[in-house]
């Protein structure tokens, strides 16, 4: 399997385990002047949701996840999460800002950088999902 082919198909997992979790995507592949955010998600929340699109600034369950996504075959003797250094953690903050800006939300916006390693090889799949990993700076 190729590189891209190992990405996508991590990407597709990642998608499916969020949305298990309770997670809507809002968007996938979002392409921006300066590079690429793999997974924009908001948790979903039932009728306390209804009452946040009402008043978006309220609640937690408008926190705005921005997920890089790192799929490598189990046979790679380190770990997906560990691709993810400091030039890359800037890249994301970067990325999710100018985001943030493009769709118009308030510069308040509650968000968070997340991180979903996937390890798949002969015949079993690792998912770990790391939350709010990127600090503010």
């Amino acid at each position: 399997m190729s590189t891209k082919e190992i990405g996508n198909k991590g990407e597709d997992l990642a998608c499916e385990y969020l949305v298990k979790k309770g997670y809507k995507i809002l968007e996938r592949n979002c392409v921006l002047f300066c590079g690429e955010i793999d997974i924009i998600a908001r948790k979903k929340g039932g009728l306390k949701d209804f009452f946040k699109r009402i008043n978006p600034l309220t609640g937690s369950g408008r926190v705005i996840h921005f997920v890089e996504v790192k799929a490598l075959s189990a046979e790679n003797n380190f770990y997906p999460e560990e691709h993810v250094n400091f030039r890359k953690q800037r890249k994301l903050r970067q990325l999710a800002e100018i985001w943030l800006q493009k769709q118009k939300y308030p510069q308040n916006t509650p968000c968070q950088i997340d991180i979903i390693a996937v390890s798949t090889g002969a015949g079993h799949t690792q998912i770990e999902y790391f939350e709010n990993v990127v600090e503010d700076k």
